[in-house]
This record gives structure tokens, C-alpha cells and sequence, in this order.
């Protein structure tokens, strides 16, 4: 191998170790081109109007929640006919399923209904004498043709070579005759007389309806049968026939001759073969007719309609101990395939694309009706999604649990009603009001949650209605949360108002019904105790998403206000100016806040801590400086303005690094705004030299952003008037009030109230609200003998309050 090659494969220090491979990706994506395709202008295309990427993500998320929603939280049923149940089993929905038991009875039952039915041959007669007589007439020819001999050997030789016609003579006949019978009909030599009467006895037979055992296919309880002519004359006539009419052909007894004297001139042999040629010449004149009988009993069962039977949501099936009947497998064996019904798949799509279609109408409404007034941002929309989700796990998990450890065995007692009004669903909407606030999104979100639990319960829009109005009071019970005691108050709060929506909605549905009253009377209570149930769940949860997304919630703010924070500790001792500053904004910002309708807690704890940046170079700021002492005079304006614009960026990275908070650090971070420092500004122009280049004002101002919400504004306005009006010599109400009003004009002229949602209204309450702390901070006071300290005055301030 090269020396260079070898060197370059074992450098460390060479490039190609340090390369980013995503870099190369980007690189060949680029040298490809596709947005400039056709295809790839379309897909920024829709990205630009529909947020297609935005769309798929909340798609998925539907789907995720949709297959939770219809999800079943059973245990398995491991049952089987006559098996003792060892627990009781109840519906754990509602369905309409067919009983198939009393189905199949009613169909069994309409089936046998239909008679037998049989193909009558009336003619059956008429082929018979015919084929009698013409083939006797055959036999009586054969036999003239023949010289018998008298010599009983010679006779029987001839009898033999008779037997020749034997076939023909049963052809013509129809019937098969024994050799012993034709043998007879020889000797006798087919007399008329035989002919004559088999014919008369045949005649008085068929005159019945004969069939060949009628006793195995009639059913007993039928009384009669269907039979339809088949002859030309009455073809397709149909008509019953009594069962008692039907003469069995198995039944020797039933073909008897009825006339005697015709059997005088015969032998008692003879009488017999006699009786037996003409029975075995009977054959049935009612055929069975096994197709037409099977369709038609086919038909009667399809005719049937099938039983159905409701199964309520809670219905008893099984006692625990009760011995396993058909009918109750059969229901268990319905509910399992209801739960592995593959039609779920097809709902939970549709309710997965349903949901994603109210998610963005409910985000377009905002758009278009909340312009510059809500801001959602992506980290909000995910934490709503989180606790919708697990609500309705949650949900699910506790009625699974109520229902398995209570409801199986109190449900003679307690309706399973009760337990669901008892469900903690109110808590979402309590940690959406909690962590988000804009009232819009928090209403949005409660209907969404409403709609996703209705659908749950087997569309139970009762339960939707009572959530949806519980919710929505749960939210307005967290609202500006100053103690903790105000979750427990919210939760009393939610409770009374579902227990009166419970009471209202539930005496509407079901006073008419029986066991309304004692349902009303328990489902009032279980209303009530979900509101506090959901409220020490919220309680539970909200340090959690408060860490986990970093929000800054009333109840966090309630830790930072308090006094023994490291931070507001430290500042005390670094620079105690600037504490004792920090106290006053607070308290201004605050009594404006409530004027205005903004969040009191927030501005108050954001200016505690909007100058904790200050503790760096606490003596660079004149609240903290010492008189006759100040650095500023032996350094630079620029070197002052960079001393003054680091006390933002020293306060943010202390506010990330002890986790202020995003609206605590966006307080720091905006309280200057872009204001000009104007001291220093001033100060650089007159120190400026004719050869030195233009000072332009952009190189004093605070980098900003301007304030980009109420309270950080009332922040920056406080800020500046509790400077100015420390500095007054003499703080008469007059000159305060010229104070507040002059400083809130040049921040509105200057345009840093351009970002926030302050209005005009908002600002003449704001100023009337500063002056009248002011007024109450320094207030007239009489002036001390100067042996005790008084008179002294104070020594004027021209320098920036920082």
C-alpha cells in the first residue's frame, strides 16, 4: 500500500472521521432535485394550504386513540355447557344478538307443521285391470297353442317349456310373479274367472289411497297429508287427505276379498293363490313425494323470522355457581365474536378519520376567529392528545376494575351506571385548564374528550352530556389557581355540577322506568364524588407534565412565589436593591393584572425573578450602588450598555438552570423589550468625536424580543415607573401620576407594546391601577427633626434604573 494512502487511512486528525453522514443525505437529496419537480411542487403545495404533514400526524393519532376507544377489557370466558360457573358473568355491552335456541324451535316446529305430502295416481287402477287382462289374453293363447299330454310327466315337461313366457307375461303384467304363481296360472290356465275376480277385488282396493308404510313418514301428531293429483284429469289439484284414509300396501289384512260367492268354484288352495296373485298386483296409488316435501318444509324454516333478544350493557348472564345452559353459551359465544369482530377494523377507521376531520375544523375555527390571540403551539396540541389518550385508558381501566370487583356481585343492588358517573373523567379537562391558557382550546378540547367518551360507552350520549358540562366547570374551577386548596375546591366544584346534571338528565331518561328512583338517588353521589376524584388525580398528574413538557402552571408558580426560593435568597444578599425593586414590580404588576383580566400570579412571580440576571454585577445597577460610588464613571457608555443588556442573558441561563419555566424565562427575556438605553446613548454623543463614525441607536437598545404576551408587558411597564418614581426626590401624586402616565406613552409610541394583546382599554386600567400602588407606596410623610435622622433628602439619580 502507498505511504499516503497508509498514512491517511490511520490519521485521526483527517476530515473524513469527522463528517456528518446526514450531511451527505442532504447533499445527494439536494443534488436530485425533487422539489422541483412536478411532484415535489405538488407535495409543498399542499404542505403550504392543507399542512398535510400535520393532517398524517393527527391521523395517526386518531387511529392510535380510535382502536383504544373499541378496544374490550375482558376477562376470557373458559366456560362450557354444564360447567359450574366459579364467577358471575355480565354484558360488558350492549347488543342485539338471535336466539338461536328459540329460533331453531320455531323453525323445528314450522317444519314439522308442513304435511307430508304425496303424488295420488288415479289412473293406478285403470293400468293395472288393463295390463291384467291383455297379458292374461297372451297367456290364454300360448297356452291353446299347446297339445298338453294327459301323462302327468309328459304334462310337467310341457309346464316347464311353458315357463318360456314367464318374462313376457310379467312384462305385460307389471309386476314380477313367483314360479310357484305362474306355475298355478298354468294349471288353471289363465281361467277368466281369475281375471274377472282380481279385477272386482282391485276395483273395490283402489277405490282407498294406498301407500307403502305410511306409518314411518307421517309424523303422529300430523292428522292428515297434502296430495296432488297427477293424472290428466285434475293435474296439480291439490288436496289434504285424512291419515286414517291412508291404507298401509305392507298390510296384508288390509286387502281382503269382499265378495265370496265368486269364490265358490274355487279350491281353499286356489282361494289362497288366488289372494295372493291379486295382492301382489296391488301397488301404491299415493307416492311419497320426498323432494317437494323437503322444499317445502325448507321454505317454512326460511319463513321463520328470527328471535332476537336484547342484551343490556350489565345484564346478569351467569350466576356465579349456576350450572352453564345452551342458551347461556350461546350469548357468551356472542359476545366474544362481537369483540373479535374484524367489522371493528372498517368503525375504528371511520371514527379515526372522523375524529381527525373535528381536530381540524376545531384548529381552523381558532385559526380564523382567534387570530393574534391564540398561539398553540406544537408542544400543547401534544400534551392535549396525551391526556385525551389517557383519560380514556384510564376510563376504560376503572370501569373494567368497577365492574369486575363491584358491579358482577352488587349489581342487585348498585346500577352500573353508578360506577360510570364515578369515573375521574373531569381530570383531563382540569390538566388541559392547568397547563394551557387559552379558554378556546380548553373548551375545544373538553368537547373532543366528551364526544371520544360518549362513543366509548356504547354511544352513551348521557355520560357525553354530563362529561362535556362537568368538564367545562372542572376547567373553570382551576382557572387562576392562587393555593393548592383550589384543586380540592375545583373538584367540589365539578362534582356539584355533575350531580346536578346527573339528576336532571337521568330523571328525563329513565323516571318512567322501574328502579328509577333508587338509580337517580345513587348516581347523584357517584356524580359528586367523580368531581373530587378527578381532582386528586389532577393533583396526582400535574407535577409530572409540568417536568415532562416543562410547563409553568399556577401550581408550580405558587412554589416559585415563595420567598425562600434559592434565587430570590441569593438575590437578597447579592443585591438587595434589586430585590426590594423585584417586590414592588410584583405588587404593581399584579393589582394590574386583576384589573385587566390577565393571570395576577404569573405577572407577580415573573417579576420576581426578571432581574435575577442583576446578581452578576449587582453594583453596575444603581438600586444597589452605595452613594458617591459608581462604576459607570470610569468605564465606557458601550462597555455600560453591555453591562446592561447582560443582565438579560445572565437571568435567562439562572432561570434555565434552576427551571423557572418557559413564561418565567420569556418574562426576563422580554421585560426591556427593545427599548433604548437612553442614558448611555445620550452619553456616547456627546463623548463622540468629529472623526469618530455615526452612533447609531440600534447599537443601545436591548436586543429584545418586545413582549409577546399581557404580563410581560405589564412587567416592562412596571419596571420602568417603579425605577423612575424611586428616583424622585419629592414623589407627590402628581408627579407619579405624570410618571406612569409618560413612560406608558413612550413604550406605546416606541412600538414595544405592538406584540402583546394589550388594548387601549387594557392601558388607561393598567395606568389608574399604578397609581394607585404607587400612591399607597409613597404616600405624604411627615418629615423627621434632624437630631432624629430627618431632613436629609436623598441625592437624585440620572442614571438608568436598569
Amino acid at each position: 500500500m502507498p505511504r499516503g494512502k497508509q498514512a491517511k487511512k490511520h490519521n485521526p486528525n483527517t476530515r473524513v472521521n469527522y463528517e456528518d453522514p446526514s450531511l451527505k443525505f442532504l447533499d445527494w437529496v439536494d443534488s436530485i432535485g425533487l422539489e422541483k419537480t412536478f411532484f415535489g411542487r405538488l407535495i409543498q403545495l399542499m404542505e403550504e394550504k392543507f399542512y398535510i404533514r400535520r393532517a398524517a400526524l393527527i391521523f395517526l393519532y386518531c387511529v392510535l386513540l380510535s382502536y383504544t376507544i373499541f378496544y374490550q377489557l375482558d376477562i376470557p370466558y373458559n366456560f362450557a355447557v354444564g360447567d359450574v360457573a366459579k364467577v358471575g358473568v355480565n354484558s360488558p355491552f350492549g347488543f342485539e344478538m338471535t336466539d338461536e335456541v328459540t329460533t331453531e324451535e320455531k323453525r323445528l316446529k314450522a317444519e314439522y307443521s308442513v304435511p307430508v305430502f304425496y303424488d295420488w295416481d288415479t289412473s293406478v287402477f285403470e293400468r293395472v285391470s288393463v295390463s291384467l287382462i291383455h297379458s292374461f289374453r297372451t297367456m290364454r293363447a300360448y297356452h291353446r297353442d299347446v297339445k298338453w299330454a294327459n301323462n302327468a310327466a309328459a304334462y310337467r315337461a310341457q309346464v316347464k317349456d311353458f315357463f318360456q313366457y314367464k318374462k313376457q307375461f310379467e312384462a305385460e303384467l307389471g309386476v314380477n310373479v313367483s314360479d310357484f304363481m305362474f306355475e298355478w296360472l298354468i294349471d288353471m290356465k289363465f281361467n277368466p274367472r281369475i281375471e274377472a275376480v282380481v279385477i272386482r277385488n282391485l276395483e273395490a282396493w283402489y277405490d282407498k289411497k294406498i301407500a307403502e308404510a305410511p306409518d314411518r313418514f307421517i309424523p303422529p301428531h300430523q292428522p292428515t297429508v297434502m296430495a296432488r293429483i297427477v293424472h290428466k284429469n285434475n293435474l296439480g289439484k291439490e288436496l289434504n287427505i285424512a291419515r286414517e284414509e291412508i291404507v298401509d300396501l305392507q298390510t296384508p289384512d288390509n286387502f281382503e276379498f269382499f265378495s265370496k260367492k265368486d269364490l265358490n268354484r274355487f279350491s281353499e288352495s286356489d282361494q289362497a293363490n288366488l289372494l295372493y296373485f291379486a295382492r301382489s298386483l296391488v301397488v301404491p296409488n299415493l307416492t311419497l313425494n320426498k323432494q317437494e316435501t323437503a322444499s317445502r318444509r325448507q321454505s317454512a324454516r326460511e319463513g321463520v323470522i328470527p328471535v332476537t333478544m336484547t342484551i343490556k350493557k350489565g345484564q346478569n348472564i351467569i350466576n356465579q355457581g349456576a350450572v352453564v345452559q345452551p342458551f347461556q353459551m350461546a350469548v357468551i359465544k356472542q359476545i366474544e365474536n362481537i369483540r373479535a369482530d374484524k367489522r371493528k377494523d372498517i368503525m375504528a377507521l371511520s371514527m379515526a378519520l372522523m375524529l381527525s376531520v373535528a381536530i381540524l375544523v376545531f384548529f381552523s375555527y381558532l385559526k380564523r376567529f382567534t387570530v393574534n390571540k391564540v398561539k398553540i403551539e406544537f408542544k400543547d396540541v401534544s400534551v392535549m392528545m396525551l391526556i385525551a389518550f389517557g383519560v380514556v385508558f384510564f376510563a376504560k381501566i376503572f370501569l373494567f376494575v368497577a365492574d369486575a370487583a363491584f358491579s358482577s356481585k352488587l349489581a342487585h343492588l348498585i346500577p352500573p351506571a353508578v360506577f360510570l358517573f364515578a369515573a375521574p373523567v373531569a381530570a383531563g379537562p382540569m390538566l388541559v385548564g392547568l397547563l394551557i391558557s387559552y379558554g378556546e382550546l380548553v373548551w375545544l378540547f373538553t368537547a373532543f374528550l366528551s364526544v371520544c367518551l360518549g362513543i366509548m360507552l356504547d354511544y352513551n350520549y348521557s355520560f357525553m352530556f354530563v362529561s362535556l358540562v362537568g368538564g367545562i366547570a372542572a376547567a373553570r374551577g382551576v382557572y387562576n389557581c392562587k393555593t393548592r386548596n383550589d384543586l380540592y375546591f375545583a373538584g367540589v366544584r365539578t362534582g356539584i355540577i355533575n350531580a346536578l346534571m346527573i339528576a336532571f338528565i337521568v330523571t328525563m331518561t329513565k323516571f318512567d322506568q322501574e328502579g328509577s328512583g333508587r338509580e337517580i338517588l345513587l348516581s347523584i353521589p357517584a356524580g359528586f364524588f367523580g368531581g373530587i376524584l378527578s381532582a386528586l388525580v389532577a393533583m396526582m398528574f400535574i407535577p409530572l407534565l409540568e417536568s415532562i413538557f416543562n410547563y409553568t402552571t399556577d401550581v408550580k408558580l405558587l412554589e416559585l412565589s415563595n420567598l425562600n426560593h434559592p434565587l430570590l435568597k441569593e438575590m437578597i444578599v447579592k443585591a438587595p436593591g434589586t430585590y426590594h425593586h423585584s417586590m414592588m414590580v410584583g405588587s404593581m404588576v399584579e393589582a394590574a393584572a386583576e384589573e385587566i383580566g390577565a393571570n395576577p400570579l404569573l405577572g407577580k412571580v415573573m417579576c420576581y425573578y426578571h432581574d435575577i440576571g442583576k446578581m452578576e454585577h449587582a453594583n453596575y445597577f444603581i438600586e444597589n450602588q452605595k452613594p458617591g460610588h459608581n462604576p459607570h464613571d470610569h468605564i465606557s457608555p458601550f462597555m455600560s450598555k453591555t453591562l446592561l443588556v447582560a443582565h438579560v442573558k445572565d437571568g435567562v441561563e439562572m432561570g434555565i438552570a434552576h427551571k423557572l419555566g418557559k413564561p418565567i424565562i420569556d418574562g426576563v427575556l422580554q421585560h426591556h423589550g427593545t427599548t433604548l438605553i437612553s442614558y448611555f446613548y445620550n452619553k456616547a454623543l456627546d463623548m463622540k468625536k468629529d472623526e469618530d463614525p455615526e452612533i447609531s441607536d440600534q447599537d443601545f437598545r436591548y436586543p429584545g424580543p418586545k413582549p409577546q404576551f399581557r404580563e410581560a408587558a405589564l412587567c416592562m411597564l412596571a419596571d420602568s415607573i417603579e425605577a423612575a418614581a424611586r428616583s424622585l426626590d419629592e414623589p407627590t401624586p402628581t408627579r407619579l401620576q405624570n410618571i406612569v402616565r409618560n413612560i406608558i406613552q413612550r413604550k406605546f409610541s416606541d412600538g414595544q407594546l405592538d406584540e402583546c394583546n394589550l388594548t387601549l382599554k387594557d392601558i388607561s386600567k393598567v395606568e389608574a391601577a399604578f397609581v394607585r400602588i404607587l400612591l399607597g407606596i409613597y404616600h405624604q410623610r411627615i418629615d423627621y427633626p434632624r437630631s432624629a435622622g430627618g431632613g436629609l433628602g436623598d441625592v437624585a439619580r440620572a442614571q438608568p434604573q436598569g
